[in-house]
């Protein structure tokens, strides 16, 4: 059976994740102890349910989550059940945003601010999140964003050959990295459409667009050696048995250059029988 233990920072979408898988058709649990973990397993293999997997929310409102995971995961792994963390975070300035807006008080602030919440809560973690199987940075990413990345998160059912789950996203180096990202790709050395009186307005999946970012040869020289390299990781990935591989692709607005490199090397990889997850954070749709 499928384990998933969606943890992270307190209001990073933690709930919202669950609520998707759900929908997917897993059996889904928030705040259990962890000491309860190995029996809930042990009663949906038992129970005879027809589920996708277990998909269980435990973070730092379980006062023995840090103390007793390791232990706890160890005795899956005897059982060949292995558990799958998927950490979830999101920027400081925007989870003070998400608690001021929705007014609810931070599970772990007791007698101190919300700021000194949230860095705590970041730095008891710290451990947990270098050692989950996905992070995933929440800050940008909508409700439909959201759920997309869940879709990948769910991987293939059953009876579906296991692959490696291929993300790309464009994104704005003025809105920040996608903290996510396995590697990034920077391309403002592209001539930038943005200048183009006619093409300002367009984004990079316009064919005029693309067509302007190829006019200089060396550039596309570059682009040809990236788009080979990014070829070549995915078949490394997919030998080392790697379930995830995020690629971002940035430039300054995050609407011609990186979206239009997106767009052809999806191209290059379906060619290739490989199916990625495309998105483009920053253009105003997914």
């Amino acid at each position: 059976m499928r384990l998933l233990i969606i943890t992270g920072l307190s209001g990073s979408g933690k709930t919202s994740v669950l609520h998707a898988l759900e929908d997917m058709g897993f059996f889904c649990v928030d705040n259990l102890p962890v000491k309860m973990l190995p029996g809930l397993v042990d009663y949906v293999q038992q129970s005879g349910y027809t589920v996708e997997g277990l998909a269980v929310g435990i973070d730092m409102r379980e006062r023995s989550f840090l103390q007793e995971h390791r232990r706890v995961f160890r005795t899956f792994r005897e059982e060949d059940i292995k558990p799958e963390v998927i950490f979830l975070e999101t920027t400081t300035q925007i989870l003070i945003r998400r608690f001021e807006e929705t007014r609810r008080r931070h599970p772990l602030v007791a007698d101190r601010t919300l700021l000194e919440g949230i860095e705590w809560e970041r730095e008891q973690l710290a451990g947990l999140r270098q050692a989950a199987d996905k992070v995933i940075d929440t800050s940008s990413l909508n409700i439909h964003q959201l759920r997309n990345y869940v879709q990948v998160l769910r991987g293939p059912s059953e009876g579906e050959e296991k692959s490696l789950q291929v993300e790309i996203t464009s994104f704005s180096y003025a809105k920040g990295l996608p903290l996510q990202a396995d590697l990034v790709m920077d391309v403002r050395f592209l001539p930038n459409p943005h200048y183009d009186p006619v093409l300002k307005d367009r984004d990079g999946r316009d064919q005029e667009v693309q067509a302007y970012i190829r006019k200089d040869p060396k550039a596309c020289e570059i682009l040809e050696t990236f788009f080979q390299m990014i070829e070549e990781v995915v078949v490394f990935y997919e030998k080392e048995d790697r379930a995830y591989f995020v690629l971002a692709v940035g430039c300054t607005g995050g609407r011609h250059r990186s979206v239009a490199v997106v767009c052809a090397l999806e191209e290059r990889l379906r060619l290739r029988g490989v199916s990625p997850k495309v998105f483009h954070r920053d253009t105003g749709s997914g």
